[in-house]
Parts: structure tokens; sequence; C-alpha cells
């Protein structure tokens, strides 16, 4: 049997160390309150991580070459995240104990909303340039979506405009990967049109993810990471390599 030796992967733990370290300036270094967010925000910050060597692949099929070592990584990411995680989930305190908890001030959140900001940029940079995360036509589509649901929430009686869009926010990463996947299906053996095509739906999963680590930091949302979301946007995220696998094949 192999030896798990790539279990123990230095970058990644690195930024598991460096993304807890986040989440505890976002929470003013208390304990229980870190205790309590580090599960559900470690498993969306290795989603992030995913996302933005993820995101690059999409602009060369010589990219693809790298697959094997980003999903390798990846999978290390959330391994480590994963065995974090429920360590925390062990002391977790509970839920009413939670929200008792002194609320952080707003200065610390900033702070690391800024410095997850300033990560993900360092990270993107290191696979293409910036301009790649924030293709118009996927922050066009995440903007517009986004205010749908938030007007449509402020007429809500049952929920905030904040609330909706947190909520709503898996769904727009759907969406956009559906919209991309059902456009790029046509063009399954042009590969220069097949990338963009699903590049943009991979952007605003991107996008979103971006969004959702924020909100979480910011303290706007302390809901758990709801899997089935995830899920789906895993099963598209396959289903867009795949087709990009299929087409280089048939050329």
């Amino acid at each position: 049997m192999r030896e798990f030796s790539g279990i123990v992967d230095l970058p990644a733990a690195l930024m598991v160390v460096v993304a807890l370290a986040v989440i505890a300036l976002a929470n003013g270094f208390s304990r229980r309150r870190t205790v309590a967010m580090a599960p559900t925000a470690l498993f969306e910050a290795s989603y992030l991580f995913m996302l933005i060597t993820l995101v690059a692949m999409f602009e060369d099929p010589l990219n693809f070459m790298a697959l094997p070592y980003m999903a390798s990584f990846a999978l290390v990411t959330f391994a480590i995240a994963g065995v974090v995680g429920m360590v925390l989930m062990v002391f977790r305190p509970a839920e009413d104990e939670h929200v008792a908890l002194p609320t952080p001030k707003v200065g610390l959140r900033i702070a690391a909303i800024l410095a997850a900001l300033a990560g993900t940029g360092y990270l993107a940079m290191g696979n293409t340039a910036l301009s790649g995360y924030l293709q118009p036509n996927a922050v066009i589509f995440t903007t517009v979506l986004v205010a749908v649901v938030m007007a449509c929430g402020g007429f809500s009686s049952r929920q905030s405009a904040i609330s909706a869009a947190i909520d709503h926010l898996p769904n727009i990463a759907a969406l956009g990967m559906l919209v991309a996947i059902s456009a790029a299906v046509l063009d399954i053996y042009e590969l220069p049109a097949l990338l963009p095509l699903l590049g943009f739906g991979v952007n605003v999963v991107f996008l979103v993810a971006l969004i959702q680590v924020i909100m979480r930091l910011g303290g706007w949302t302390l809901a758990p990471a709801m899997v089935h979301h995830y899920l789906l946007q895993a099963l598209l995220l396959l289903c867009a390599v795949g087709l990009v696998l299929i087409a280089e094949a048939a050329a």
C-alpha cells in the first residue's frame, strides 16, 4: 500500500492555519466565538481555495494538464480543514451560549475581511491575472441576481434583504453553472468556444464563494453550510471539467 505522504502537505496546512487566524481575528480572538465559527468557515475557505485554481484552468486547455495536482491539493486541503474542524466541533459552544457572547468590534471584522481579500488576491495572482477572477459577464450576472433577491427580500415579511441574499447565494452559483453548461454543450467539439463559456460559470461560483466567506467573517450569517448545496455545485463543476476533457479527446 502506498504511504499517505501527500496528506502532510505544508502549503495546504499553512493555508488552513492562516484561514484559522483570520477567523480568530474576525471574532476578536475570542476562543468560544472562534471555535463556533471555525468548522463552517474553514470548509468555505477550503472550497474557495479550490476555486481559485479551478478558475485559472479554464483560460487555457494546457492548464488541464495540472488537473491531477489541483485535485490532489484541493482534497488534501479539505482533509486538513476537516480534521481541524472536527476537533473544534468537540469544543463548540451551544447555540444560545454562542449568541450571548460579546460581539467583536467592527474594526476587527473589517480587518479580517480585508485580510481574506488580500490572501485571496495573493493566491489568485499565483495562477493568473486578477482580471481572470472578475470576468465582466460573471460579475454582472452575480450582481444582478443578488440585487433581485435582495429586492424581493425587502418586500418579504419573513426575512430581510441580507438574509434573502445569503440564503440564495448557493442557488445563484448553481444557476451560473447551469447557464454555462447549457450553452457549452452546443459547442462541445469547439474547445476555443467551450472554455470561455464554462469559465463564466466557474467564475460565478468563485464570486459567490468569496461573498459567502465575506458574509461569514463579517458576522452577517451564523448558519452552518448546507452540504447539499455544495454537492450540487461540485457535481456541476465536475460536469464542466468533463466537458473540457471530452472536447480535448475529440480534438
